[in-house]
């Protein structure tokens, strides 16, 4: 009765007296600062979570003329809701408790890379089967998979140091658990029974057995990384209604996703990732993981998404310039700012996040957002 009573006072939660909110691509929000927003619960009259279908959460949101970075997701936000698929965009460091709880659809997640912790209950009673938590991620909350039914595998960071009370606590389908720390985290007992826990190496196996938790025998069987021989049947296509595109990768296996820079895109364990379109291809390098051991890497070449639906689809980031600073407005889709002098010269180069870039005055400029080019004089 207790967890009963913890998901309805999540649940009900009353917004942040004063503060403003606003809906941007199928998302509720809330400004906590003058850069940064929260994702909310988007409910009706009867107080039904309306949150449905793939929710894809982006790294910024653009509103009121002011470019915002989607910082966090409130407690509960889609608690009870009929997600399917859910992609965190990497501006999101702190997810909050019971955030997808109770959605029983809910199959597959990408976590954002930088995920300090899974928060208290965040994804008890979902239908996630496979889950990878990022690198840096250092604590799993109390209860934070109760209930998942098909929760199979479990790949834990290098970083974990806290597993919570029943973490993983009525999960009948979980089998195995890798955890690539190499001391074992502290937790207490788990309901679990014959989970197969793999471990780095066979030092790292004597001090998990030692572990009061982990050495239980009955709870876990030990095993030490071995090698990875993984096959990739890649493929991409258009979804959402054209705003992205579907890399279909496969179940059972983590994948680390890096763009055509070398900048990590995700690491997951999702069965599609998906990509704003672009007008010409990409090429990604993917790496199949289970934390503990890789795959070679494979290169992906995306299909580039015709001009017509792209112009129908997409607006362009609004560059403006003045005193010295470029201002980026607008939604960037998870792409690359760079700007080059005209003599090609790179001046500066990052992930499309902040809307604000300082630069020498009395020259001129490339200013390259994604696929769109813009010269300006400063």
């Amino acid at each position: 009765m207790k967890k009963l009573l913890l998901y309805i006072t999540l649940a009900m939660a009353t917004p942040v007296a004063g503060a403003q909110t606003f809906e941007s691509g199928g998302l509720a929000y809330r400004v906590d600062g003058p850069d940064r927003v929260t994702v909310v619960a988007k409910t009706d009259a009867a107080g039904h979570n309306l949150y449905d279908g793939v929710m894809i959460i982006p790294e910024t949101v653009f509103y009121d003329e002011a470019n915002y970075a989607v910082a966090t997701i409130d407690d509960s936000a889609f608690f009870a809701s009929t997600v399917t698929e859910v992609q965190v965009g990497n501006q999101v460091t702190s997810i909050g408790q019971a955030a997808f709880a109770q959605a029983t659809a809910l199959h597959d997640i990408t976590l954002p890379v930088g995920l300090e912790a899974v928060s208290p209950h965040m994804l008890q009673g979902t239908a996630i089967t496979t889950i990878a938590l990022p690198d840096g991620t250092t604590r799993v909350g109390d209860g934070a998979f109760d209930g998942c039914h098909s929760l199979r595998s479990v790949m834990l960071p290098q970083s974990m140091q806290r597993i919570g009370r029943e973490a993983f606590n009525d999960c009948p389908s979980l089998v195995e658990i890798y955890c690539a720390a190499p001391t074992p985290p502290l937790t207490e007992p788990q309901e679990v029974k014959g989970v197969e826990l793999v471990v780095p190496d066979d030092t790292c196996a004597d001090a998990y057995q030692q572990h009061p938790v982990w050495g239980d025998f009955e709870a876990f069987s030990m095993w030490t990384a071995d090698e990875l021989d993984v096959t990739l049947r890649l493929t991409d296509e258009p979804a959402l209604d054209g705003n992205w595109q579907r890399l279909s990768l496969g179940g059972g296996m983590a994948y680390r996703i890096y763009d055509e820079q070398g900048y990590l895109m995700a690491l997951t364990a999702a069965d599609n990732f998906y990509l704003p379109p672009t007008r010409r291809s990409r090429v990604l390098t993917i790496v199949p993981t289970n934390l503990l051991a890789q795959a070679p890497a494979v290169e992906h070449h995306t299909q580039p998404t015709p001009v017509a639906d792209l112009e129908q689809e997409r607006t362009h980031p609004i560059i403006t310039a003045h005193d010295g600073t470029v201002h980026v407005h607008g939604d960037n889709y998870g792409t690359w700012t760079q700007v080059y002098d005209v003599y090609g010269m790179l001046w500066y180069q990052r992930p499309s996040v902040d809307g604000v870039i300082v630069l020498p005055i009395s020259r001129s400029y490339i200013i390259i957002v994604g696929d769109y080019v813009k010269k300006i004089w400063l």
